[in-house]
């Protein structure tokens, strides 16, 4: 049950309950749950009464979107316009968009965030693809008057009572805002961006995309790149 903004995670009735953490355990509590009746199974389906069974199954939550502020819109895309020597396109929060992640899941072992560049790697123009804007580097800062191409996280965050955290990974994590240009690298293989230690609620990031050129590339107007991001859960 879900719609445009909210998913409906279970349709059952309680009196109320609430969620808790220590070093060592996790409580998701329910009380006065409607029940059902004793757990039942068929060949296809499986039947168990009340919230915390719905639960314990694995759940896993994951959106991506994009704007100038959260949570984006799905499809957006991000625009960078027109390269400059001068200086730097940048995801700015105000004409450029940025890339804003949510993810949560119940997985023991922690969730990562993936994110791959479809092939070829980097900026490539559509017209002449062996055209390409990329870095040499894993992390790199861009530079004015400097080819180069690549990502970001800027913000991230998780839910007040979240088990963990939603920390930022190398080499995503450099010195980033919309001022300063510390990116990673976007390679055809997957790499980790954000992840959990373990369980995480509320987890949210925001990602910036940004590129530059030099005064020897080659000049087009259909530089462009697809990211894939995944998340996946570790039980």
């Amino acid at each position: 049950m879900s719609s445009t903004n909210y998913t409906m995670q279970a349709d059952i009735l309680t009196s109320g309950g609430g969620y808790g953490s220590s070093t060592n355990y996790i409580l998701d509590s329910t009380v006065a749950d409607v029940a059902t009746g004793e757990t039942m199974f068929s060949t296809n389906y499986g039947l168990c009464a009340g919230y915390e069974c719905f639960r314990l199954e694995p759940y896993v939550s994951f959106s991506v979107k994009e704007g100038t502020s959260s949570p984006g819109t799905t499809g957006a895309g991000v625009a960078l316009g027109t390269l400059e020597t001068t200086s730097i396109k940048t995801s700015d929060g105000s004409t450029v968009n940025s890339v804003f992640l949510t993810a949560e899941t119940n997985a023991p072992n922690g969730g990562t965030v993936t994110v791959r560049s479809v092939t070829p790697e980097g900026l490539a123009s559509t017209s002449v693809p062996g055209d390409t804007i990329s870095i040499g580097s894993d992390q790199v800062t861009l530079t004015t008057g400097n080819e180069g191409y690549g990502i970001c996280v800027y913000t991230n965050s998780q839910h007040a009572d979240s088990p963990t955290t939603f920390v930022d990974q190398y080499p995503y994590n450099g010195s980033c805002d919309y001022s300063t240009h510390q990116v990673g690298r976007v390679q055809t293989a997957a790499q980790s961006i954000l992840s959990s230690t373990g369980a995480l609620k509320g987890g949210t990031a925001e990602v910036l995309v940004k590129g530059s050129r030099s005064v020897s590339t080659p000049a087009h107007s259909d530089y462009a790149d697809s990211l894939v991001f995944i998340f996946t859960g570790t039980y």
